[in-house]
């Protein structure tokens, strides 16, 4: 069972790596939104600033900055139950997004999700202070 803990936060940490620094480099490719327009236009203008495509917009930089942090503490495990608390927000977002703008694309926001909460769940003697 430790194993599939390690494993968990590890593919976690990975996973929000690659998609954090694809926030600033943009090798993968972006997600399919044919024929949800509201999405489009919403991650256009998370990802660009002014009128044109060239621009380039402040949010999703700070969203992949969190993403790589929270990441790279999650690799190393070094401050996981902060780590994941960060993470929640985000993990949140990316469900609403995906659920009110472009359904068939939450999959990996779902996945994110449950972990973060699965992992929270096992560190929760850390957030029992914050609870009392």
């Amino acid at each position: 069972m430790q194993l599939f803990h390690i494993v968990l936060r590890i593919g976690l940490g990975l996973m929000l790596l690659l998609f954090g620094l694809n926030k600033f480099f943009w090798f993968l490719q972006d997600f399919d939104f044919t024929g949800y327009p509201e999405a489009q236009y919403l991650f256009d203008s998370l990802r660009f600033s002014g009128e044109t495509d060239t621009g380039k917009g402040y949010i999703m930089h700070l969203v992949g900055l969190t993403e790589i942090v929270v990441g790279v503490l999650l690799i190393v495990k070094k401050w996981v139950p902060f780590a994941l608390v960060m993470l929640v927000p985000i993990s949140l977002n990316l469900v609403a997004f995906h659920a009110f703008v472009n359904l068939p694309n939450i999959g990996p926001a779902i996945v994110v999700t449950l972990v973060n909460g699965y992992l929270i769940y096992k560190h929760w003697n850390a957030y029992k202070g914050l609870f009392s």
